[in-house]
């Protein structure tokens, strides 16, 4: 009898226009966040629980039924439709769970190349769902409404939904979050601007070097202070753009550190007049880190690996739930026999008069490998020679510092650095700055 209940339930949501059992379990569980080709599966899924259910209710009746005229072994054979029955209950809840966490739905993405060339990752969709999921419950103290999809929110987003912090951020959170999403990918202030004023509450999913940009010339726009939250990934945040991006929004933006291998690692705040923490990052609960080699190791339940080392060198504070970042430790090169640190050759070179910000990356030669510098000064050479002249005292400036062999032989002066849409500076970009000869 219960095999036969189960099969008409079953059976009347497979009915045209209604949602199969499957699928009903499947989002309630997953929180209405769903990969593609789930449904179908979920549909599949209930057509074989109703045929395995009916199966089940004819072979209870035929049981029943050939048991009738044998008393002294009736209950045996009655036993046994019941009590595959009674196990088919708990095997189809067990079923229902992994519908959503089965690997065979899987999310794949490429790194941005920032340090080499990009990789393919290929992510589980629980790991996704469960990084959202953590998202949404730590938003929703902040955010009234947010838990339960009333928060009225509107997400704007300077992201592509296609790299995994615009898909978990445009994409998955507002809908497991019940919010409004714009379609558009902003990319312009006044676009920004515009959007703000059409919507009550906005949620603003951005990058670093669009709030550096937008943040500069703020004053001429009439920016509404109506964001009840900013997140940014992608690069890290200086405390002077965190600091303008609070004066002109009225929010300090909450910071995001990870990688699309790890997913979200720990968070942090940068407010105007608060006192600078020596461990300024805070580690996700459910996120476990350690160091190897001087490197960020991560255990977490949104990485593709069980454990991943970053190439983040890092000190960890006493209890291993904060960090202080202290540059990538993967962009050591060895040039001419020596062995150069990328990071510390660009913070000296911004560290110089007339220089805004420098960009590193390794070429090679006929004659082996060398350093090319992007470099954006503060005032930009008028021609040629003037880059030739600057180019020779910016090499005469690092040579006391750095190995000589090791100082970059080429520069090119840009307006700006070569960023992704993540706001990220990948090697590939600053290498085809290269590509054309007759500079210095």
């Amino acid at each position: 009898m219960l095999a036969l209940i189960f099969a008409v339930l079953f059976g009347v949501s497979l009915l045209p226009g209604r949602k199969p059992l499957c699928l009903r379990f499947a989002e309630r569980i997953s929180g209405g966040i769903m990969p593609d080709g789930a449904e179908a599966y979920c549909r599949r899924l209930t057509w074989v629980w109703f045929a395995f259910l009916m199966a089940l209710a004819a072979a209870n009746v035929a049981c029943f039924w050939l048991a009738a005229g044998e008393r002294r072994f009736g209950w045996h054979i009655r036993a046994v439709p019941s009590a595959c029955a009674a196990m088919a209950v708990p095997a189809m809840l067990f079923l229902e769970r992994s519908v959503v966490r089965r690997r065979r739905f899987s999310v794949v993405f490429h790194t941005s190349g920032s340090t080499s060339g990009p990789k393919t990752v290929t992510k589980t969709f629980e790991s996704l769902a469960r990084e959202v999921a953590y998202h949404r419950s730590a938003l929703s103290a902040g955010i009234p409404g947010f838990a339960d999809g009333t928060s009225g929110v509107t997400f704007l987003a300077t992201v592509e939904p296609h790299h995994m912090y615009g898909t978990l951020w445009r994409e998955m959170l507002p809908k497991a979050a019940g919010c409004k999403v714009d379609p558009e990918v902003i990319m312009t202030p006044e676009s920004l601007v515009a959007k703000m004023k059409e919507a009550g509450k906005v949620f603003l999913v951005t990058t670093p070097s669009f709030l550096d940009r937008f943040t500069a010339y703020a004053g001429q726009y009439d920016v509404p202070r109506n964001c009840v939250e900013i997140t940014t990934s992608g690069a890290l945040l200086t405390a002077d753009v965190a600091h303008r991006t609070e004066k002109v929004f009225g929010i300090a933006p909450r910071e995001i550190f990870g990688s699309t291998e790890t997913g979200g690692v720990a968070w942090r705040r940068q407010p105007a007049g608060a006192k600078p923490e020596r461990f300024d990052w805070e580690v996700f609960p459910d996120v476990r880190v350690s160091t190897d080699g001087g490197r960020l190791a991560v255990k977490s339940p949104f990485s593709f690996k069980r454990r991943y080392v970053m190439g983040d060198g890092v000190e960890l504070s006493p209890d291993a739930r904060r960090f202080r970042l202290l540059g990538r430790m993967d962009r050591m090169v060895k040039i001419s026999e020596q062995r150069v640190d990328l990071e510390e050759m660009e913070r000296a070179m911004r560290g110089l008069d007339g220089i805004a910000e420098a960009a590193l990356v390794r070429l090679s030669g006929k004659h082996g490998d060398y350093l090319g510098a992007v470099v954006v000064p503060r005032r930009m050479p008028a021609d040629a020679e003037e880059k030739r002249k600057a180019a020779l005292e910016l090499r005469s400036r690092l040579i006391p510092v750095f190995p000589k062999g090791a100082v970059p032989k080429k520069y090119r002066f840009a307006e700006s650095l070569p960023r992704n849409p993540q706001g990220k500076i990948r090697a590939a970009d600053l290498a085809s700055l290269f590509e054309h000869k007759g500079e210095p």
